[in-house]
């Protein structure tokens, strides 16, 4: 059980009503990869470039939680562009 559903568990014990969400992004086009001095950072790089989409996209998947009824979780999101073969 992750940490995250047991927060969740307790939470209903609690009565808080706390909701959880993990959420797995893929290829995220963020400022990241520029900061890294590695030199394995080059091979992430092309494959940002290639399948990375914008944060934006991760935004929204927050909002969306966000934005359910109280009594409404969500558990998990993964998120990534359509063309990453994963």
């Amino acid at each position: 059980m992750s940490p995250l559903e047991v927060l969740r568990i307790e939470s209903v014990q609690e009565g808080t009503n706390i909701r959880t969400a993990t959420i797995y992004p893929a290829a995220i086009n963020t400022e990241l990869l520029s900061q890294i001095t590695h030199q394995d950072a080059e091979k992430m790089t092309a494959l940002y470039k290639q399948y990375g989409i914008s944060p934006d996209r991760v935004a929204n998947v927050v909002a969306f939680a966000i934005d359910q009824p109280e009594d409404t979780n969500v558990n998990e999101f993964t998120i990534g562009p359509t063309t990453q073969p994963w």
